[in-house]
Order: C-alpha cells, then structure tokens, then sequence
C-alpha cells in the first residue's frame, strides 16, 4: 500500500469485479429488461457513491432506503434515476423533490402533501406503489393497492412510474411462496390493466430471483447482494461464477513473545499453554470485526491461517503466529480474501459468527478506508 490511510484498516473494492457482476446481470436478463442496482447501506458497505459513478452508463435506475442515502449519491454527481424503496416521512418531501428523487408512496396523506409540494415547484413527482403480496414489512395488501392505486390519476403534480413487490424466500430451495405471491402481483396488475391503468414500471425480482426465476423480471430488475460477488444463498447455484468485490486487509503493528501461563486480552480469557508469538492488529469491532458471540477465528497472515486468541477489542484484536516465525511487523493480514493458497470469503465468516454475508460487508465501519482498484 503506497497511500497514506487514515486507519491501518482497509477494504480493497474491486472495480473490475463489480463490472463483470453487473454484466453477468445484464446477460441473463436480456436487453429489454431495464436494471436497478440497488446500493443501499453504502452498497452494503462496499462504497456507494463510487460503484454508482463506476456503473451509471450500465444502469437505468438506483435503489435506495432513505434520503441520506439519495443525497450522497446525487452530490457525487449520479444523474440517474434513483428510487428510495422504503418510506419517507413529509419533512423530507421538499428535499426529495429537489433532489428529483422517485418516492415510495402509500397513503394518500403523502400524496396529497407531496402533490401539493410538487405544483409549487411547477414539477412532477414520480412515484412507486409498494404491493405487500406476502412478506408482511412494508407495502399495500393488495386490496388496499387496489383503492388506492386509482386515486392517485386526480393527483395532476403526480406520475405514477411504477409498482413492486419483494420476496420473503426466493434464495431458498422451496419457491412455492415466492411462486405464491407473484401469482398475488400478477393479479394486482391484470386488475389494473382492466382499468385501463398501463404502469410503466413493473419490478419484483431481487438478486435471487433475478438469477433464477426468469417470470419475476417483468421489465425491470433490482439485483443487489451479487453485483458485489456474493451469492445470496447457498441453496442454489447462480448461473455464473461471481467475482468478489471486497477484499479486507490490515497490517501487524506489534510482534511480542509470551510465556506460558500468561493471558491475553481483556478478561484474560485466552491463557498460553506454551511459549507463544503474538501479533498485535489494529482492528476491531467498532470496525466491524465482530467481537461476540463468536469472532471471526482466524485471519491469513504469509497465506497461513492465524487463530485469533483473547477478546476482539474495540479497535485491536490479536493472532497467535507462532507456526509463521517469519512475520514481521507491517505484513499484511488478510480478513477477507486470498493470499497464498488460502482463502477467507465472507461467507465463511459469516457462518463462523452465525449471521448472513450481507452483515459482515455491510457493518464494516466508515472509518475503514475503502481503496477503489481497476
């Protein structure tokens, strides 16, 4: 690493990688199907405003949670499209109009509020309509869909852009319920189609279903979890082989021999049954480094697994290498990725600490660097 960091913490984001997933995307959706990356949570802690700027000439939308996230996207220059897939409150209606972001709407107050916000702007809000056809978090059962979907014609300072729904289970084997509420949605939009109500948008398929459930891409997509190389499931087998985007790094700081019977780490719950070479890291859990209920076990130091012994702590945790006598301080320490022969993917983590892979990359600190390769 030839640049100055401000944390000896750093998650290497590889560009190419990020492409050749989004490609693989777009070959199994064909040309006429239009694409939403979604990049929300700083593109599951991948760095949202830099994929977008790396991706937006292969992109027809960008998905969102919230306003913050919209911001940061459109002040680093995004022109496209960008939806914020969950609620928004009426304070923030002004700025989302300024920053021409398209809204998911489902009361009627909104819409009212936000009708009257955009006639003063002499503008045309977009909006989507959530459908909640199963998953039971957020969304219009259908009846309601069905009532309110049609009031929002009176509304002139409105355009209704779009409809969609999410799946509770297409990462599993079993896609009876995901089959399930799509039978709910297409009923939604026949019914509609019978009023005469023609929605350009119609959008279901999430990562999962986008690889394996060719029904569910009606014209739009919204894959997230694999553009960044992680599959988001291990009950099936994505048609291509994607590539990871993140690599996690840190360096040693510090070599110490202990003795046997000293400790380590606060609490001293980790005790020396022989004399032991320990490296110090300078990572922690409040940089995502998960302290409890389980760490992470290990990380690659020389492209050897290196157990981690004692308590993860705040911003440190240490290895034992006493089986890499070569180690020195300012080697690099891989805690996702490769280095030799060896391997540590999020995924392996992720089980190790019993959680998803989406947590791991997700919940890695703002203050680790992101360093953004070709």
């Amino acid at each position: 690493m030839g640049k100055s960091l401000e944390r000896l913490v750093w998650a290497e984001i590889n560009i190419s990688n990020f492409l050749h997933n989004l490609r693989s995307v777009r070959k199994i959706t064909g040309p006429k199907v239009m694409l939403m990356a979604v990049v929300k949570a700083n593109a599951y802690g991948h760095g949202a405003p830099e994929l977008a700027k790396s991706c937006q000439h292969m992109v027809d939308y960008f998905g969102v949670v919230c306003l913050y996230e919209a911001r940061r996207l459109r002040e680093a220059g995004i022109k496209k499209p960008i939806l914020i897939l969950n609620y928004i409150d009426s304070a923030s209606l002004k700025t989302c109009l300024e920053l021409d972001l398209t809204l998911n709407i489902m009361d009627e107050k909104l819409l009212r509020f936000l009708d009257k916000l955009a006639y003063r702007r002499h503008q045309r809000a977009k909006i989507h309509v959530k459908i909640d056809t199963g998953m039971h978090r957020l969304g219009l059962l259908p009846d309601q869909a069905l009532k309110f979907i049609p009031k929002i014609e009176n509304y002139k300072n409105i355009y209704l852009e779009g409809i969609f729904t999410h799946f509770a289970t297409s990462d599993e084997k079993d896609l009876s319920f995901t089959n399930y509420q799509l039978t709910i949605f297409q009923k939604i939009i026949s019914k509609l189609k019978k009023q005469k109500l023609n929605i350009p948008i119609i959008h279901s398929a999430n990562s999962a279903a986008t690889l394996r459930l060719k029904k569910s891409h009606y014209n739009m997509v919204r894959p997230g979890i694999i553009l960044y190389g992680l599959p988001p499931s291990t009950d099936f087998q994505s048609p291509f082989s994607p590539e990871p985007v993140m690599f996690l790094k840190t360096k040693i700081v510090q070599i110490r021999r202990i003795n046997k019977g000293e400790t380590v780490g606060y609490g001293r719950t980790w005790t020396a049954t022989k004399p032991t070479l320990v490296a110090a890291l300078p990572v922690g859990y409040a940089d995502g480094f998960t302290r409890a209920p389980n760490n992470w076990g290990q990380v690659l130091v020389g492209g050897t697994f290196a157990p981690l012994i004692g308590r993860v702590s705040m911003d440190q945790s240490s290895v034992d290498i006493t089986q890499i006598p070569d180690a020195k301080v300012g080697d690099e320490v891989v805690l996702i990725g490769k280095q030799g022969n060896q391997e540590i993917t999020a995924g392996q983590v992720a089980q190790r600490v019993g959680t998803i892979n989406y947590e791991i990359t997700s919940s890695l600190a703002a203050r680790v660097s992101r360093v953004y390769i070709l």
